[in-house]
């Protein structure tokens, strides 16, 4: 189809020279032959709301959202999805005639990469770190059978707001604790799944760890780490050489792009296809860059 003619989606964060989304949001549109296009914007914090007003001056049909905007971008939307406003972030701005509206898929994509493994969150869940991605999945996942959710953050404050949050709105019990080494050993103990909510061990600082160690976790444990670059963090490492089950985050980014997707092209997204496509790139880097 003519560029000319297409209809823009992007993604606003910064940084952005890392991020797969284009990579697989294009591979998406092309085998679909939908009439977008869909480029990375590098935002200054500066510069924020007159980004958010491009999204109408340019007519562009919506974009994502990344670090650090997420619950930046709020004051300059029209209006929130009930996920987007029990989180208070932000991941989808879709340009809907003119109104601006916020979503976050980005506790629904956790629980579909979790389904692909055949798992369903229950039990005793830990998250380290209580900010945008942490309320995220609370949202979702206290929406289930689990029986307490446990919020670690090194801002106590931060952790037991969302705990009573979460207790406010949903079935299950919830706590929150600062986040130090000792208090970590005694939950991961009784922990079902912990989930690393933070971006510690991304790259470029890969050989950082949220975490001392794993040694109190039982043999059963899921461990978890939302960050996709590294494929596999020291936090994952860290787990696997103890022998527990682990999930990262390239499997969350494929479904909430699909999801993302969705919302912004109604169109039904091919997710087998575009996790192909980006399981396919990180094993060309890897092997271009096995160091």
């Amino acid at each position: 189809m003519d560029n000319q003619h297409r209809i823009l989606l992007g993604l606003f964060g910064n940084p952005v020279e890392h991020s797969l989304s284009p990579l697989m949001q294009n591979s998406a549109i092309a085998k679909m032959d939908l009439p977008y296009a869909y480029l990375p914007f590098k935002i200054e914090k500066t510069d924020l709301e007159d980004a958010v007003a491009s999204i109408r001056v340019l007519h562009m049909g919506g974009v994502n959202v990344t670090i650090p905007f997420k619950e930046r971008v709020i004051p300059f939307l029209d209006d929130l999805s009930s996920s987007a406003r029990f989180c208070g972030a932000v991941n989808v701005i879709k340009n809907d005639k003119g109104r601006l509206i916020g979503f976050n898929t980005d506790g629904q994509g956790f629980i579909r990469s979790l389904s692909d493994e055949g798992i369903t969150p229950q039990g005793r869940i830990v998250f380290i770190g209580a900010g945008g991605a942490a309320r995220a999945l609370a949202h979702e996942i206290s929406l289930l059978n689990v029986e307490q959710l446990v919020f670690l953050d090194v801002d106590e404050t931060k952790a037991c707001n969302l705990a009573l949050n979460v207790q406010n709105t949903a079935n299950c019990t919830a706590i929150g604790q600062a986040m130090r080494d000792d208090v970590f050993q005694e939950l991961s103990a009784k922990a079902d799944i912990i989930i690393n909510c933070t971006a510690v061990g991304m790259f470029p600082k890969t050989d950082d760890c949220p975490v001392v160690s794993l040694d109190n976790c039982r043999k059963d444990t899921l461990i978890c780490d939302l960050i996709y670059n590294p494929l596999k963090t020291r936090f994952l490492s860290m787990a696997q050489e103890k022998g527990l089950k682990t999930l990262g985050g390239l499997p969350m980014l494929v479904h909430q792009g699909a999801l993302s997707l969705e919302i912004l092209c109604a169109c039904s997204a091919p997710v087998a296809y575009m996790k192909e496509v980006v399981y396919d790139y990180c094993a060309k880097q890897e092997r271009l860059h096995p160091d």
